[in-house]
This record gives C-alpha cells, sequence and structure tokens, in this order.
C-alpha cells in the first residue's frame, strides 16, 4: 500500500501534465504553417540576415525555425547550434540569482546599497528618508540615469565586475526619489550581480553557471566570447539595406547585458519560469519567488494597484488581455526577447543579427499565431465615468530612462488623451496609431492598440497633485499651449536653421558682388555669425549620426573633439549674430530682408538656449 502511494504521488503529476499539455493543444489550436510564410515573407521583406524562432510550452518544443545566415560573408547558415547575443536578458538571470539567497535569507529586497556595498559610489539626496534598496536596483526605479556613452563604449573583457563598477560613477545618480517612477538603467544589474559575489565569496559567472545553468542543462551558454561561442557565434549586423557589420561588444559591466545562447539553450531558463521554478523535477526557485519576479511592486503605478510593468528583471506584454511575462535585450547589430504565458503553457523566443525592422514583425508574427485561437481577457465594453474623463488632456514624457537623449523626448514625446463616442481615446501629437484606453478597476487602463496587444496604462497623482499616465515611459499632463508650442516654435527655428547653410551662401555671394562695386551689404556681420551657427549646427547633427552605431563617440576622437568644440562655437556665433543684429538692424533698409534675418537669428538663440537648457553645448561625450 506504501509503495502504491508513493508511485502514485510521484506519477499523477506528470500524467496531469501530459493531460494539461494534449488539452492545451486542443483547445488553442496553432497554425503553424501560417507561422512559416509569415517568417519567409518577413525575412524577404525586411532584408532580414539570419534568425532563430522558438515556440515551446513548460516541457515541448512546438515550432523551431532558423532563418538566413550567420555571417554574410561566409554565407554559413544558421542552426541550431548558433548563438545570438542575448543582451538585455542577462538581467533575468541576475534576477533568478538574485531569488536564490533572498530564499536562503542571506539577502533581501528591502536591504540598502549603502550598507551592503558602502563601497560603490552613488549619489541620492533623498538617502535618509528613501534610500537604494535591492528591489530599487532590480526594478530600475532607483531614478538613476542610463549609462553614459563612455559607459557603452567601452569594449574589453579583460576586467572584473568591481572594477568595471568602480569605473565611471557619474550615472548613478538618482534624479527623483527612489521608488516611484520605472526608468530602465543598465547599472543597477551589476551592483545587485556585486553584491552577490560579495555575499557569497563567488566570481558571479561561476556562481551562475554552478546554481543555474548546469542544473538546466545549459551547458554552452557563456558571458564572454569563449567556450562555444568562438565557433558559433553570429556575426552582427547594422541597417537593412547596406549591413555593416558590427564588432563584439565585451560590454563594461556583464551582468547588465552579456550572455550568448542559441534559443534552444536558453530555453530551459523560460521553462523554469513557466513551471514556477522547476525543471524536470528540479528546483531552481520557489514559485514564490517566481512570482514575485513577475510582480511590479515598488513605482506609483503598482502602488495604484498595477500589477503591469516591470518586475525583478522581468516585464510584462499583454495580449487579448492574456500577461505575458520576459525580457529584451539588445546589443550593437543584435536583438533578442524572450516572452511566456504560465496559464497558456505558451512561451517563444526570438533572436537575430540585425538591428532591423524585422525583429519586431517576427514578434508580433509569433504573438498573434500562438493566440489567434485564444478568447480575449478583456470585458468586451466599459463604462465611462467622470473619475475616469478626468485624465483626458495632453501628456508629454517625463522622467526618463537617459537624460541626455531627453532634450528629443521632452517636445516629440506628447499624446492627447480625449473622448470619442463614449471611448477614451489616445494619439500622439504627431501622428500615429489611434488607441483606446479602456478603464479596469480604478485608475488602471488598457492601452489596445490595433494589432492586438493591451499593455496597461495607470493614471495616477503624485505627492505634488501631478497627474501622471504611468507604463513603460512616464507622461506628465500639459496643457494644448504647451504641447504645441515647443513642436512650433522648435520646427521653425529647425527649419531656418537647416535653410541657414543655403541662406547663409546666398548672402556670401551678395557680399562679394556688392563689395566689387563698391558697395556693402548691411548687416554682414549678424549674416555672417548666423551662417556660422548654422554651419556649426548641421555638422554637429551629422557628426552625431555618423557616430551613433558603435557609440564612437563615448570615445575621445576627432569626431568626440569636433562635437564638443563645434558645440561651443555654434553658441558663441548665435550670441554674436543676435548683437549684430540689435547693433545693425536699423541701418537695413528692405523690410522683407530685415524681417528674414530677424527670424534667422532669433531661430539661432532658440535653439542654442534650448541646448544650453540640457547641457548640450560643450557637450563632452567622451567624459
Amino acid at each position: 500500500m506504501t509503495r502504491l502511494l508513493l508511485i502514485t504521488r510521484w506519477f499523477l503529476p506528470f500524467c496531469m501534465l501530459i493531460v494539461e499539455h494534449r488539452v492545451c493543444a486542443q483547445r488553442y489550436p496553432i497554425n503553424f504553417d501560417s507561422l512559416n510564410i509569415k517568417i519567409d515573407s518577413i525575412a524577404k521583406k525586411n532584408h532580414l540576415i539570419g534568425a532563430q524562432v522558438l515556440v515551446f510550452t513548460r516541457d515541448n518544443v512546438l515550432f523551431k525555425r532558423n532563418v538566413g545566415f550567420k555571417n554574410l560573408a561566409s554565407k554559413q547558415p544558421v542552426t541550431d547550434n548558433t548563438m545570438f547575443r542575448l543582451g538585455s536578458i542577462t538581467k533575468s538571470v541576475v534576477a533568478v540569482s538574485a531569488l536564490q539567497l533572498i530564499e536562503q535569507g542571506k539577502l533581501s529586497l528591502n536591504d540598502q546599497l549603502k550598507e551592503l556595498a558602502p563601497e560603490i559610489k552613488f549619489e541620492n539626496q533623498w538617502e535618509q528618508t528613501d534610500p537604494i534598496r535591492i528591489v530599487h536596483l532590480l526594478e530600475h526605479t532607483t531614478g538613476w540615469d542610463d549609462w553614459a556613452l563612455k559607459e557603452y563604449a567601452f569594449n574589453s573583457d579583460s576586467i572584473t565586475l568591481q572594477q568595471g563598477i568602480e569605473l565611471y560613477p557619474e550615472s548613478r545618480k538618482s534624479r527623483w526619489r527612489p521608488g516611484t517612477f520605472f526608468a530602465y538603467c543598465n547599472s543597477g544589474p551589476p551592483v545587485v550581480a556585486r553584491i552577490i559575489e560579495k555575499k557569497t565569496g563567488e566570481e558571479f559567472e561561476s556562481l551562475v553557471r554552478r546554481r543555474i545553468f548546469d542544473p538546466l542543462g545549459m551547458k554552452g551558454i557563456t558571458f564572454r566570447l569563449d567556450g562555444d561561442a568562438v565557433k558559433n557565434i553570429v556575426t552582427n549586423y547594422s541597417g537593412e539595406e547596406n549591413p555593416k557589420e558590427e564588432p563584439y561588444w565585451a560590454i563594461l559591466r556583464r551582468p547588465a547585458g552579456s550572455l550568448n545562447s542559441s534559443a534552444l539553450e536558453f530555453m530551459p531558463f523560460v521553462q523554469m519560469l513557466m513551471n514556477r521554478g522547476y525543471v524536470n523535477g528540479q528546483k531552481i526557485i520557489d514559485s514564490t519567488s517566481v512570482d514575485r519576479m513577475e510582480l511590479p511592486q515598488s513605482t506609483l503605478a503598482a502602488q495604484a494597484g498595477s500589477n503591469e510593468g516591470y518586475g525583478l528583471h522581468n516585464y510584462t506584454t499583454s495580449f487579448k488581455g492574456h500577461l505575458f511575462h520576459g525580457h529584451d535585450g539588445g546589443v550593437n547589430g543584435g536583438l533578442a526577447r524572450y516572452l511566456y504565458q504560465s496559464d497558456l503553457n505558451i512561451g517563444f523566443i526570438v533572436l537575430v543579427n540585425y538591428d532591423g525592422s524585422g525583429f519586431g514583425k517576427l514578434n508580433d508574427a509569433v504573438m498573434k499565431t500562438i493566440m489567434e485561437a485564444v478568447t480575449s481577457a478583456l470585458p468586451e465594453k466599459a463604462v465611462l465615468t467622470e473619475q475616469h474623463k478626468q485624465w483626458t488632456g495632453y501628456y508629454r514624457s517625463a522622467y526618463p530612462r537617459a537624460q541626455m537623449t531627453y532634450f528629443l523626448e521632452w517636445p516629440l514625446n506628447v499624446i492627447r488623451v480625449f473622448e470619442r463616442e463614449g471611448k477614451l481615446m489616445g494619439q500622439p501629437l504627431l501622428g500615429g496609431d489611434l488607441d483606446e484606453f479602456r478603464p479596469m478597476s480604478g485608475s488602471r487602463f488598457a492601452q489596445i492598440d490595433k494589432t492586438g496587444y493591451t499593455n496597461g496604462v495607470t493614471a495616477v497623482k503624485n505627492g505634488d497633485e501631478e497627474m501622471l499616465i504611468l507604463a513603460f515611459g512616464n507622461m506628465r499632463k500639459s496643457g494644448a499651449f504647451a504641447a504645441w508650442l515647443p513642436i512650433v516654435v522648435g520646427g521653425l527655428a529647425l527649419l531656418f536653421t537647416v535653410m541657414g547653410v543655403l541662406i547663409g551662401l546666398i548672402w556670401f555671394l551678395r557680399a562679394l558682388y556688392l563689395r566689387n562695386n563698391g558697395r556693402l551689404l548691411s548687416a554682414l556681420a549678424a549674416r555672417l555669425n548666423f551662417w556660422g551657427y548654422s554651419i556649426s549646427f548641421v555638422v554637429v547633427v551629422v557628426l552625431v549620426i555618423t557616430n551613433f552605431s558603435g557609440f564612437g563617440l563615448g570615445k575621445p576622437n576627432l569626431s568626440s573633439y569636433l562635437v564638443f568644440v563645434l558645440s561651443l562655437a555654434m553658441a558663441a556665433f548665435a550670441v554674436l549674430a543676435v548683437y549684430f543684429w540689435m547693433r545693425d538692424k536699423s541701418r537695413m533698409t528692405s523690410r522683407p530682408d530685415r524681417l528674414l534675418l530677424f527670424f534667422c537669428v532669433a531661430s539661432a538663440l532658440c535653439i542654442t538656449l534650448y541646448c544650453a537648457i540640457f547641457g548640450l553645448v560643450g557637450i563632452r561625450t567622451w567624459a
């Protein structure tokens, strides 16, 4: 009898898994023939170089597809063993490793960074009342800026994690109160990994291999360009039409995003999460730890009841109201994603070795195919109340990931939320898809786009009574005038600035012609300084665009020095143009000519002041 009970105890769960898999397959049939056709079409139309697409359940592979080449020059095809750069997917491994220590009582999500690792430099003006905690590092709610260009430009495998953290600590500065807003930051995971090293006395990569990779049978996965990666790693490319080969990027702090793996090799890690911490009867972490990993808790949105967003290095994607979990990854010329839905017993991995639009289309094709027969979990209708209507208005990007690029987000990333036919709708101010904001519970909404994604949005008020819309991007309420003014004024200023290169040349040739005839062009000093400003501005923009790939401006070189010098020259020319305009405007007899020069000089002043506000005048991108 005892033997029978033991057999039943161990055999019954196994049988239930088989039954569950079969029922899932019957209830939710997936047309993989259709997916194959979609992949072929995407690969052709989007110049896809190489890719792996994998769809699976907790214990089975349902679909596997290798596409294209691992290297264009050699024409080596992508195979099951081909390894791709996983990028920030690495962060999920950091979270699991931290959760293992938490289960052992060696670490807590509420532990303070300054007490665990006082030698790690960071700034937080709210440290006395709102200290940086482990949970903030894992949920990206420290308020720290993202890596500076010099941190991204670093490329060497020769330093330890501690040495990497000691380099360039300036970006670890809280810009707002920790534990309020999500802002993705690559500094958090390496800091957690370093704390794990201190707690265990073991190198992070070695510990992860012993405690996670080996038990999961992930023998080939690497943090460096070594082992199986030497012969199996893809070559990454940037650009679709004329792909440029990208060098292997050995990032500054490996726990932030250095893993190399094939889709099949990484699948057991995702299956472990789907199985709530177990694979083949072996526990990696507790089921409660997986639950916590998937649930964001340290943001204002989470405090308002949202279960969507970014958990412990695990983010949510909602499709038809069904919540998927996972993570993205990206390096120079390589993109990766894994997502899974435990209740539906489905997961997928998409890896590519180029940075074109085909990656997003591949992911959409997989999601739509596996969810085609699944019924929506959202309510069909929702009644708008006066409480919901208070959130109509204009919203501008706030609390950004990277302070350096916020000058672009601030004027351009604006949405309008409005009521139409009894529905709350949202649309980017400069045009784009019109999405419904369907009310859910409390101040939560489902942002429903035309493709089927239904990601959650939470409307809250912070301590300053600001009205905010929070999802993966933070938005602050703005007035209509304040929303449109920067776009109109900035657009006109940019137009006159770019046209100024040609206008200045015409003025210069005209001045030479008049001089040869014994005459002078009025307000010549103002005109020439505006021309100098326009040329400086255009050259800086060209340098930034041409050096974007590979983070060239993060290194001390001719291009970064030119950006520094020309940004100063641009400001100097603008100030001189204003001065000479004020001095000489009364000498200009032609009213149209005087009006044109006024708009040119005013544009130079507007752009220069805007750049100065965002710290772009005299910017040292390598420093």
